[in-house]
């Protein structure tokens, strides 16, 4: 398996939030599908040969729009390729069209999607699964790159990139345009970015076998990625504890979800194995971690039924 396939596959397994969803989707209709026209109706048709990555657009599109779909396997002539999968959209199509403009401006209608960090990284993955790849590091070049036909969109794609500080550049390719990135820094801060955090290691541990004089930083930031990634989730913990304060009365919110809030709100900067530790402080109980965890999932939960209307 190719050191881009192995990044893919991890990609694809990471959870998202809705918003996150829509701008992963947003990438895939930007980047490979096209619209065609069957008995008078429009079908949205995506192609890939990784199933991975098809069954990754099946859920955003089923998730999102509850939209159904054909799955057609096409035997491809060479035997060096593998088969393609098509998938066919066939209904709540002109829904998708419309809302994302796909027939007018659709970087317009992308840079709407994508104002948060969280959603730019998450269309910033998407467009690596559906054209990207990078180098294996025990290569002696390092190089990273996306590709698209269009000059305006990979312009957009650079901006994204750029937007977290790796300096991506873009040049033409063929029929179309790379953004890429060539510094082994850049690259691994990138693979991180995406959120492949176990591709972020083999990458770094077969550079360290390379050069050992010049990975030690990088080894270093592998750590700072693990804080980095504390600080994040904690945000965003805190962002939905603030959202269901905002809308619920202590009433309406059970005693451990109530232990849970106040544990994160008490230590904003602490982990889970931290939280865990005061947690037992506080109310003089043991939690485990994965029983701490059920509780956060528990509060995003919440927050989710609660922009939904669903929440009594």
């Amino acid at each position: 398996m190719s050191f881009a396939r192995t990044v893919k596959k991890e990609l694809v397994s990471i959870p998202v939030n809705r918003d996150e969803m829509l701008a992963e989707l947003s990438a895939f209709l930007d980047m490979a599908v096209d619209i065609i026209i069957r008995d008078r109706k429009r079908v949205l048709t995506f192609k890939t040969n990784n199933p991975a990555i098809a069954q990754r657009f099946i859920k955003l599109i089923k998730t999102l729009y509850q939209a159904d779909v054909n799955l057609i396997t096409k035997k491809e002539v060479s035997l060096s390729q593998k088969d393609s999968i098509i998938i066919e959209v066939i209904s709540e199509v002109d829904k998708i069209i419309n809302e994302h403009d796909l027939l007018g401006d659709t970087i317009a209608a992308s840079e709407l999607i994508t104002q948060e960090p969280s959603a730019k990284k998450a269309y910033i993955r998407s467009a690596f699964l559906v054209s990207g790849s990078i180098n294996h590091p025990k290569t002696a070049e390092y190089h990273m790159e996306i590709y698209s036909e269009d000059a305006d969109h990979i312009v957009f794609i650079q901006s994204l990139i750029n937007y977290f500080g790796l300096n991506a550049k873009i040049t033409k390719r063929r029929k179309g345009y790379i953004a890429y990135l060539k510094e082994a820094a850049a690259i691994s801060d990138f693979i991180q970015l995406m959120g492949a955090i176990n591709a972020v290691f083999q990458f770094e541990d077969v550079r360290i076998k390379r050069d050992f004089n010049n990975s030690i930083n990088r080894v270093i930031n592998c750590e700072i990625a693990n804080q980095q990634k504390t600080i994040e989730a904690s945000a965003e913990q805190i962002k939905d504890i603030e959202f269901i304060l905002s809308r619920l009365s202590k009433n309406f919110i059970d005693d451990k979800m109530q232990e849970t809030i106040d544990l994160r709100l008490k230590y904003p900067d602490a982990s889970l194995r931290e939280l865990t530790e005061r947690y037992e402080e506080m109310y003089g109980k043991k939690i485990t971690r994965s029983g701490l965890n059920h509780r956060i999932k528990k509060i995003r939960e919440t927050v989710l039924e609660l922009k939904e209307g669903k929440h009594d």
